[in-house]
């Protein structure tokens, strides 16, 4: 078949997924601290529910309620800023939602150690903070991956299956994933059901963050709006 490109056509791509990040400035001031208490509980967790290639992670060992230990005080204060900032330039009206932080848990990766895919569906927003990152070298310290599981220029199911050879695989508009290296001090944010996982840490090093699950309810004020968000629980009644 002969093709004829036109150099003057163009291509537009909608429909982003928008990750969020900040660098915090006073990171190595909270470090040691944060990685002190994240060790500790590591130490006095419960015994290891996962498998060893798995990261530590504590919502699995009973380790999920940081939020609310004043240790944490400084970075749970940093998620609440940081949550309003993206929210509002994703064009929520701030005044209509109340914001709740439900479930925050650290996370500790040793060398070979990964998490696997997967998706917050109880929440709305996650973050990360990642407290601990190796040096760089030439080995990756786990990189966290966005999949994109929607697909969207997937013009025939299954093409861009990697069992296939049809498509590039560099196609900048049939990328099935996207990686975030870690870096010491940076607070990321994401819609919680996009599915995502965090690939080995290849290093030598640990690599120490936190996890934070937010959730949206309507205020008891927004006409309207519980159709789309649900109530707030001070309106919820539990069974008798």
């Amino acid at each position: 078949m002969n093709i004829i490109k036109n150099t003057f056509m163009p291509i537009e791509t909608w429909f982003p997924l928008a990750i969020y990040y900040e660098d915090l400035p006073d990171a190595p001031t909270h470090q040691q601290a944060l990685l002190a208490a994240v060790l500790q509980l590591e130490r006095d967790g419960a015994e290891r529910r996962n498998y060893p290639e798995m990261a530590w992670t504590g919502d699995l060992h009973g380790v999920e309620q940081i939020h609310t230990n004043p240790a944490f005080a400084w970075v749970v204060e940093q998620v609440e800023r940081h949550t309003a900032i993206y929210l509002l330039e994703l064009g929520v009206d701030l005044s209509k939602v109340d914001l709740y932080l439900q479930r925050a848990w650290p996370i500790v990766s040793r060398t070979e150690q990964e998490i696997g895919s997967h998706s917050h569906n109880t929440a709305h927003i996650s973050a990360v903070y990642y407290i601990k990152v190796p040096a760089e070298g030439t080995y990756d310290p786990g990189r966290l991956v966005f999949f994109d599981d929607a697909r969207v220029n997937e013009v025939s199911p299954g093409l861009g299956s990697e069992n296939t050879d049809i498509i590039e695989p560099d196609n900048y508009l049939n990328q099935l994933q996207t990686a975030y290296l870690p870096v010491e001090g940076r607070l990321l944010m994401f819609p919680a059901k996009q599915r995502h996982a965090v690939t080995m840490n290849e290093t030598e090093e640990l690599r120490v963050s936190l996890s934070f699950d937010i959730v949206l309810t309507a205020t008891a004020t927004a006409a309207g709006a519980y159709e789309f968000l649900t109530p707030p629980p001070t309106q919820w009644q539990r069974f008798k």
